[in-house]
């Protein structure tokens, strides 16, 4: 009862929550007028740092950290019923949804370890890799957008988020409208590069940078990716992965050693028989 109250208090002062799940792309027209003003002639290049959303969330955060941070949005999003609800079975049901949906974002941690994970079966392969402390959570946001946390070592270093693109919606109906979008709310064009599975980047990207982040927009057909990556980290990823990929198919070395089989001899000829033919 006592988080009910606590709960109805907080309803006295007006809570704008669509805000505070707003994407980073949220319309900003003073960021976008000084990149375009202070433009340095490189596509892709921010003067004006983009800031990530909701407000509270920054590089290196916890996976619990970022936890609380959203737990009092579900909080808000959850006061109407909680006000509504009857003492007794119905508010310990409203109470028990509370904490389920507070649940999801600590529940869903996928750790990269020793062991291969369901992940490698979606678009999102390639945005990690194993033992070298890395992990991920998700959750949807109200506003339908699905949201990845990537961490090193419980450390936040890249948010992951999907948008529907469609006609009518604020990023466009494909992938290059969204781009123009894009450089009219950054201020600036991105630089583009095409799809290279070769070298691990499987679709077609425009990236910008700003003197903390990497941020990349991703080609995935009807989903748009928006990738925004703490810039020390991303510029330096071969600092932080020094296990590389094992192919679970090779022989261990040892195993290899042992097995190698030489050349079969062609089987000599019979010398009996030989010496019979000169005969």
């Amino acid at each position: 009862m006592e988080d009910l109250m606590k709960l109805i208090r907080f309803a006295a002062v007006p809570v704008l929550v669509a805000s505070f799940l707003c994407p980073v792309l949220a319309e900003n027209p003073a960021l976008a007028k000084e990149n375009a003003g202070k433009a340095k002639g490189s596509a892709g290049t921010l003067t004006k740092t983009v800031p990530l959303a909701p407000k509270g969330l920054r590089w290196g955060m916890s996976l619990e950290a970022i936890a609380k941070l959203y737990d009092d949005v579900i909080e808000q999003e959850m006061l109407p019923l909680l006000r509504r609800a009857q003492p007794g079975p119905e508010l310990d049901a409203v109470h028990e949804e509370l904490r389920i949906k507070k649940g999801v974002l600590r529940r869903s941690r996928v750790e990269f370890g020793d062991v291969p994970t369901g992940v490698d079966y979606t678009p999102l392969k390639g945005e990690y890799s194993y033992r070298n402390g890395e992990s991920m959570a998700a959750l949807t946001l109200r506003s339908g957008t699905k949201r990845h946390f990537f961490f090193f070592n419980d450390q936040l270093w890249k948010v992951y988020d999907e948008h529907t693109l469609k006609a009518g919606s604020a990023l466009g109906a494909n992938f290059e409208e969204a781009i123009k979008n894009l450089t009219k709310r950054f201020g600036a064009p991105p630089k583009r590069t095409a799809a290279d599975p070769a070298k691990g980047q499987m679709f077609d990207e425009a990236e910008w940078r700003d003197d903390d982040k990497v941020i990349r927009a991703v080609d995935r057909g009807d989903i748009l990716a928006m990738v925004y990556a703490e810039r020390r980290i991303q510029e330096n990823l071969a600092r932080y992965r020094p296990n590389k990929p094992v192919d679970a198919h090779a022989l261990d070395a040892d195993v290899a050693a042992v097995t190698k089989k030489q050349e079969p001899k062609e089987p000599e000829k019979d010398a009996k028989g030989a010496k019979s033919k000169k005969k």
